[in-house]
């Protein structure tokens, strides 16, 4: 196949196949759709020489796509050519200490909630605010800001940061909106599970205490449960409508419940609850575990086979609505509380399974979009790449919200294949064009020209364009 991609007539053909290129440029192509040019321009200021800002940014988007895990990958890899400048511009619009990258996330999830109302909403649609944490490991003890971190599952300590996100369920879709960064192991003999000497090894990017940049940083030492109330309060400002707050066992507390109830009345919040909490039942005070062990002969559930109590009470002055469940006989109680005394336990269960969507989203988004690789020593970077991962999660979303995928991988590899196709294309039509420049000067009485627009007016007949679905990468390799 043809090694040199850049042929002067295949940029004169290329304008006339509109139709082919649409799938495989597609986060190139639907950035304006979700108001690109908007959010570009509130960042234009940090890039005045140069390439832009806009440009940086949406190869940085692309990458997934395309195969490749890195920025070294972009300029040195094989499809170096995607991008024209090297690699210092990446790192350097990455590493930008004045850029708010919360901002960035922010304006593209408020584009991207003005596009869905264009959409018909789902019947009965419950609108949920998720919160959940997940682990980010790293190799490097020298990263800025990294620390030892527990895993719960493992029952292990590696180093890494936890990063805690704040999702957004709209009904259809899960679509990141908020994070923070966070390390452990702050109050053990071995501060944040470092020595001395491994602690003065790490890296120390020098920050003005104004920029956002430091801000971000501060967030490392901060409460998870702070943090969440912080991102809450963003996002009653922004005014997205949230019906229920949904959390696990780590970050359900009935003081965490009152700040949040505080900030907005009018959302409801649902969390499994692992505290021995006293409550009153039937004039009596009672503990959770008493309620458990208890005989009386629970309700049962036929549609998702459990067995629960259901007591209307309050929890150290806060009126909830607590569900003690078990799945089956021989099952294991578990306590589900909610602000909201009015469900019904069948509605808890089912809105309260919506949660599941962020677990769904830390797997793809680690195994599809790279979340958490980044091995950057600069903490501004990793606040920056996981920005960029959540944009790629967001975008595609998008096209996950407009077609009938059954999940967000399907339709990620669909992408990737639209890609493939896209190459394979390319290279297709060099292949043309040197063929009618052959022609050209072996036959001085052919007409190029009438050949040419034959060929472009009758594409879709010959069909080697558009059906290319059977070819695989090691194609065009």
């Amino acid at each position: 196949m043809l090694q040199n991609e850049d042929i002067a007539k295949i940029q004169e053909i290329k304008g006339k196949f509109n139709k082919v290129w649409v799938s495989s440029e597609y986060l190139q192509a639907h950035l304006n759709i979700i108001g690109f040019n908007k959010i570009k321009s509130r960042f234009s200021w940090c890039k005045k020489a140069g390439y832009s800002f806009e440009s940086l940014i949406a190869t940085l988007l692309i990458l997934p796509l395309i195969g490749i895990n890195s920025i070294y990958g972009l300029t040195t890899g094989k499809d170096a050519g995607v991008s024209k400048c090297g690699k210092d511009s990446y790192y350097r619009i990455s590493a930008n200490q004045k850029i708010n990258w919360r901002a960035f996330l922010a304006q593209f999830v408020k584009q991207y909630l003005l596009k869905d109302e264009l959409f018909t909403p789902s019947a009965d649609a419950t609108r949920c605010l998720v919160f959940d944490d997940t682990d980010l490991s790293k190799t490097g003890k020298t990263i800025e800001g990294v620390s030892k971190i527990h895993n719960h599952v493992s029952k292990t300590y590696y180093f890494g940061f936890k990063l805690l996100v704040a999702g957004y369920w709209n009904g259809s879709v899960f679509i990141p909106i908020d994070f923070s960064l966070h390390r452990e192991s702050k109050t053990s003999k071995l501060k944040y599970g470092l020595t001395a000497r491994q602690r003065k090894a790490q890296k120390k990017t020098p920050r003005c205490f104004k920029t956002f940049a430091a801000k971000r940083y501060k967030e490392l030492n901060k409460k998870k449960t702070d943090m969440l109330v912080q991102m809450f309060s963003r996002v009653v400002k922004r005014k997205i409508s949230v019906d229920y707050i949904l959390m696990d066992t780590w970050f359900t507390s009935v003081s965490l419940l009152k700040k949040l109830r505080s900030i907005c009345g009018t959302t409801h919040i649902i969390g499994m609850y692992k505290y021995n909490s006293k409550i009153g039942v039937r004039s009596k005070v009672k503990t959770l575990t008493q309620l458990k062990k208890q005989k009386a002969k629970p309700k049962r559930c036929r549609k998702f086979k459990y067995y629960y109590h259901h007591y209307i009470s309050e929890i150290d002055g806060l009126k909830v609505a607590v569900f003690i469940s078990k799945r089956g006989n021989n099952g294991k109680w578990h306590t589900l509380i909610t602000t909201d005394t009015t469900l019904k336990f069948v509605k808890a269960v089912e809105v309260y399974s919506i949660r599941w969507s962020i677990e769904v989203f830390f797997k793809e988004a680690k195994q599809l979009f790279g979340l958490g690789k980044c091995q950057s020593t600069n903490f501004d970077v990793q606040i920056a790449q996981i920005t960029i991962t959540m944009t790629q999660y967001l975008l595609t979303s998008i096209r996950y919200r407009m077609e009938a995928y059954e999940t967000i991988g399907g339709l990620f590899k669909d992408l990737k294949q639209d890609y493939i196709e896209n190459k394979l294309n390319i290279r297709i039509l060099a292949v043309v064009s040197l063929i009618l420049t052959v022609l050209e000067k072996l036959i001085e009485s052919i007409d190029i020209e009438y050949i040419t627009s034959k060929i472009i007016s009758n594409i879709e007949d010959f069909g080697f364009i558009t059906n290319t679905h059977e070819f695989r990468y090691q194609s065009i390799t």
